[in-house]
């Protein structure tokens, strides 16, 4: 099956060992039916005996002068750490545990396998013993592991020690985020308990090697084992508990949402938002068709109406991106890099999504058309209280297919950067004064509340087709009127990251982060444009 028997606990050997004794069993069972069957009442031969390792003094001293070192090792990193005056206590201690697993050893001719095992619970009690006299006893916990630590708890643990929150949003607007939004007040407790001094990387991936099986001590003796361990719990015959990928992409995944959210968000409050469940190409479809009532002549004979529809389509494409976590990170025992790179890849796909979004709202030259009645321009365009009346009066003289007024208003005024003060003058200030000598002013703003300002820095950047910066849109409610829609596969308006190991010829740890999503501008009757110049 692959394994090794020396890195097998005692109860592991005694599941596997009753699993060959039931498939011998079966196959001897099975041989004499055969031989029964042809008429051969032989007995099979007896099944192969597996002896048990033999007991070697050489090796068993080398195996107690091992433990003894790595102990030693030990005490003094925690001692230079936590308490220097401690060292010689511990050390002897330690001194003392050594020899009188060596004595039990020797006494009762423990073969080597056995020795390491007992040496290796017995390294993790003296180490539970260290962390107790580092901090005060706490109450009991209650977790699925028996060492007090399972995967909510370590997930907890690195939220709190990478800053989680620390004032973000998880959305434009919304309610700053915290650990306490995910987790319940007693997992957060246990966690704060049992890594009150933070969550180290290297401590994480100990944590879970351990669940796994692995017997080492420490992480930089054998780094390679615990990355082996905490990432390919079958090492130790399946007997997992806690699992690093989920931990690691549990945690990645509201580090992303962070980065997510950090970038511009205004394309939210424009589009209308779909679900699809595939990546095929979708259709909408909105009816049209001679419907008005007609009179009834005396007959009392009703005329048929007419019904047609116009579609629009949209199509989800996935678009992906990986990063890695070097080795060097994990040696240096950076947690801000299981931070840092999942929020790194969280703005990655904000920034995308935003950039093909804007991309097909300003690639707009023949979506928005004097000919259709849904733009304007001239010197007498550039914003202000006349251009936008003369922009909304535009916007209310839309017709919908059948040549009848749409019926819907505007409540949007998205502008560039350049505008987004006067946009807000017009939008809060009741009255608007014109200090010319001549010049009439009105003594109300008649816009005051009406068009909800929506500022883009995307709308004059340079770097896409279309741009402006004296431009500015009046729109209609999405649910309304869609001018623009926004597809997700399964509803998923978020990013996902994923977190695995490294490939085999690269040491380290890798995320990679997804997002599923198509944009398509829709119905040119949901909004107007307007030059804001000649």
């Amino acid at each position: 099956m692959g394994l090794v028997l020396a890195e097998l606990r005692d109860d592991q050997k005694a599941k596997l060992q009753a699993k060959y004794d039931g498939e011998v069993k079966a196959a001897a069972e099975k041989a004499v039916i055969e031989a029964r069957a042809k008429g051969d009442d032989t007995p099979p031969a007896a099944p192969p005996k597996i002896e048990p390792p033999k007991f070697d003094v050489s090796e068993v001293l080398k195996a107690c002068a091992k433990h003894e070192t790595t102990l030693e090792l030990e005490c003094k990193e925690w001692c230079e750490v936590v308490d220097k005056t401690k060292i010689d206590e511990l050390l002897r201690a330690a001194k003392d545990e050594s020899l009188m697993l060596r004595a039990t050893a020797l006494n009762e001719e423990w073969p080597t396998p056995r020795l390491e095992n007992e040496q290796f619970k017995a390294a993790k009690l003296f180490r539970k013993s260290l962390m107790q006299a580092e901090r005060p006893k706490p109450p009991a916990i209650h977790a699925s592991s028996k060492d007090g630590v399972n995967a909510d708890i370590l997930a907890a643990a690195c939220l709190v020690s990478g800053g989680y929150g620390n004032g973000q949003r998880e959305s434009s607007g919304g309610k700053p985020v915290k650990p306490e939004d995910h987790f319940k007040p007693e997992v957060l407790e246990a966690a704060h308990r049992r890594f009150r001094r933070g969550l180290g990387l290297q401590e994480l991936l100990l944590e879970a090697a351990w669940a796994n099986g692995f017997q080492g001590r420490s992480f930089r003796h054998d780094p390679e084992a615990v990355m082996r361990f905490a990432f390919n719990p079958i090492q130790a015959g399946g007997f997992s508990t806690v699992a690093i990928s989920g931990i690691l992409s549990n945690v990645a995944n509201k580090f992303l949402l962070e980065g997510f959210f950090m970038v511009e968000q205004v394309w939210r409050t424009i589009s209308a938002i779909r679900p699809v469940n595939d990546f095929k190409t979708v259709t909408s479809y909105r009816l049209t068709g001679d419907i008005q009532y007609r009179k009834v002549a005396a007959a009392g004979e009703i005329q048929h109406g007419t019904l047609g529809e116009e579609s629009y389509t949209n199509k989800a494409e996935t678009y992906a991106r990986i990063l890695g976590i070097t080795r060097q990170d994990v040696v240096n025992d950076d947690l801000g890099a299981i931070t840092t790179v999942p929020r790194m890849l969280g703005r990655g796909s904000g920034l995308k999504i935003n950039d093909v979004f804007w991309t097909e709202f300003l690639d707009n030259s023949s979506f928005f058309t004097a000919a259709r009645g849904n733009y304007t321009s001239g010197a007498a365009t550039n914003l202000s209280i006349d251009s936008l009346t003369a922009t909304e009066l535009l916007f209310m003289d839309l017709k919908d297919a059948d040549s009848k007024p749409i019926g819907h208003m505007p409540s949007i005024l998205l502008t560039p950067t350049a505008l987004s003060a006067t946009a807000a003058a017009l939008f809060k200030s009741t009255e608007i004064r014109d200090g010319g000598a001549t010049a009439k002013y009105p003594t109300q703003n008649p816009h005051t509340g009406k068009f909800q300002p929506q500022v883009s820095r995307y709308l004059g950047n340079s770097s896409y087709t279309g741009y402006s910066i004296t431009a500015f849109y009046l729109l209609c409610s999405p649910a309304e009127v869609p001018v623009i829609e926004t597809c997700f596969l399964y509803g998923q308006e978020a990013p996902t990251i994923e977190t695995t190991d490294a490939d085999f010829n690269t040491l380290g740890i890798q995320m990679r982060g997804y997002h599923d999503f198509g944009v398509t501008k829709q119905d040119y009757r949901g909004a107007v444009k307007s030059k804001g110049a000649a």
